[in-house]
C-alpha cells in the first residue's frame, strides 16, 4: 500500500492524495517530536561483556527504574548479584524473586543495609571481610540516592530537616557519609582481589552537583544551617565524586607484598542525565501528593515524556561503563578517574576536581568525622542497652514481690 501511493503521488501529483494538507501541515512537526525524543534519550550501551562467575555488591537495585534496569541486565548476563536495601520485607522478597525468574538467575541476593545508618554500613562491610580467603568481588555499583522536597515555587514550603539515626541531615548521610563510609571499608576487599581479576567501582552523580559546595572541615554538614535543600543535595553528590578520585589514588598507591598495584581496579564516575524518576518526581511535586498527580502526571508528563530519559535509557551509561573494554588494565590512557556522560567518556568541569590537595583533605577529614560519629552513637547504644538491662531487672524484681504478697 505505501509503495502503491507514493506511485500515485509522483504520476498524479501528491495534491490528490487523501488528507495531503493536513499531513504536509503536521508532518514538520512531527519530524520535531521525533527529533527532539531522539535526542533526548540519549546514547544506547552497544558493548557486551560476560558477567558469568562475577560478583557484584549493588545499591538502588530496587528503585524500578534505573536500578532496577541495571540489575535486571546484569542478571541476564550471569552476575552474581548482592543487592543492599534499607528494609528486607515481603515487598522486597517478592521483586527479588521476580527478578530471579525473569532473568534465570538464582545467585540474586537481598542484604539489609541502610546506607544512612553508618552502623548498618560497617556491619555489612564487616561481615563482608571477615572471611578467608578473601570474598571474590568484581565490582560495586552505587545507584541509591535520596533527595528531599526543595521548594522551588516560591511560597512552598521546603519542610523539615530530615535526620538520619546519626543526627546527619539525610540526604548528605545517604548520598555521601554512607556510600564514603561504604566504599573507605571495602578497600581492602578491593586490593585484595587477583591482579587480573577487572574490578569496577561505578558511583552514580548527578549533574546537580553543579550547584554543590565543599565543606571541607565539615564534610557532613553538621554545622551548615538547613536552608536549602537543594544545595544539600548537590553538595552530597560533589563531596562524593571528589572523594571517589582520592580513592582511586590511594588503591593505586598501596602495591602489596605480592606485587598487586591496583591497576586493576578503576573507579567511575557515571552521570544517567534527567530521567522520570523518582527523585524528579519528589523534585517537581515538593512533597504533594496532588502536584504529583495532577500536574507531574497529567500537565507536565507529555513535556517531560518529551525531554527527559526513562530509567532503561538512563541506565545505559552505567552499563556501558561496566562492560566498556576502555577500562580494562590492558588499555588505560592514564590513571584517572573516567567520567561517563551519555556512553561515552567526558571531562569535569569544575576546577574542585584538578584540586588534588583538597580531595585528599576531604577525603581525612570525612574519614575522621564519620568515626568520630561512630564513637558517639557507639555509646549511646551502650547506655540504652545498659538502661533497657536495668528496666528488665527492675520488672523481674517487681514480679518476684508480687508473687510473695
Amino acid at each position: 500500500m505505501p509503495v502503491n501511493i507514493i506511485t500515485a503521488g509522483l504520476i498524479e501529483g501528491f495534491d490528490t492524495l487523501p488528507f495531503y494538507r493536513q499531513i504536509k501541515a503536521i508532518a514538520p512537526y512531527a519530524a520535531g517530536v521525533i527529533a527532539v525524543k531522539l535526542w533526548s534519550r540519549g546514547a544506547k550501551n552497544t558493548w557486551e561483556r560476560n558477567l558469568n562467575g562475577k560478583v557484584y555488591i549493588l545499591t538502588g537495585a530496587t528503585t524500578q527504574g534505573m536500578g532496577t534496569s541495571v540489575a535486571l541486565e546484569m542478571a541476564q548476563k550471569g552476575a552474581q548479584l548482592i543487592i543492599l536495601t534499607r528494609v528486607v520485607d515481603e515487598w522486597s522478597t517478592e521483586w527479588v524473586e521476580d527478578l530471579r525468574q525473569r532473568t534465570g538467575n538464582e545467585l540474586i541476593y537481598l542484604e539489609q543495609c541502610d546506607l544512612s545508618d553508618l552502623y548498618e554500613v560497617r556491619k555489612f562491610a564487616t561481615k563482608w571481610l571477615d572471611n578467608s580467603p578473601p570474598r571474590r568481588l568484581d565490582g560495586v555499583v552505587v545507584m541509591s540516592g535520596n533527595l528531599q522536597p526543595a521548594g522551588l515555587v516560591p511560597g512552598w514550603s521546603h519542610g523539615t530537616r530530615k535526620s538520619s539515626k546519626d543526627g546527619l541531615e539525610l540526604q548528605i548521610a545517604t548520598n555521601f557519609a554512607g556510600v564514603f563510609h561504604l566504599l573507605n571499608l571495602l578497600t581492602p576487599s578491593f586490593k585484595a582481589q587477583p591482579p587480573d581479576r577487572d574490578v569496577r567501582i561505578i558511583v552514580t552523580t548527578c549533574m546537580l552537583q553543579a550547584i554543590g559546595e565543599v565543606q571541607v572541615d565539615d564534610p557532613l554538614w553538621e554545622d551548615v544551617k538547613y536552608d536549602r535543600p537543594l544545595k544539600f543535595f548537590g553538595s552530597s553528590k560533589l563531596q562524593l565524586s571528589l572523594c571517589m578520585l582520592e580513592l582511586q589514588r590511594r588503591i593505586l598507591s598501596s602495591t602489596t607484598k605480592d606485587g598487586r598495584s591496583g591497576k586493576n581496579v578503576t573507579v567511575v564516575l557515571a552521570q544517567p542525565g534527567v530521567m522520570r524518576s523518582t527523585s524528579l518526581r519528589q523534585l517537581i511535586s515538593n512533597g504533594s501528593v496532588f502536584v504529583l498527580v495532577f500536574i507531574y502526571s497529567i500537565l507536565l508528563y507529555p513535556l517531560l515524556w518529551l525531554l527527559t530519559k526513562s530509567g532503561y535509557r538512563g541506565a545505559q551509561s552505567i552499563l556501558y561503563a561496566l562492560t566498556t573494554p576502555e577500562l580494562e588494565e590492558i588499555n588505560w590512557v592514564d590513571e584517572q578517574v573516567k567520567y561517563v556522560v551519555n556512553c561515552s567518556m567526558a571531562k569535569f568541569a569544575r576546577k574542585e576536581f584538578a584540586d588534588k590537595e583538597l580531595q585528599e583533605k576531604l577525603y581525612e577529614t570525612t574519614e575522621a568525622k564519620i568515626l568520630e560519629v561512630e564513637k558517639k552513637m557507639a555509646v549511646k547504644r551502650n547506655l540504652s542497652k545498659k538502661n533497657t538491662k536495668n528496666d528488665a531487672k527492675g520488672r523481674t524484681k517487681d514480679a518476684k514481690g508480687n508473687r510473695k504478697d
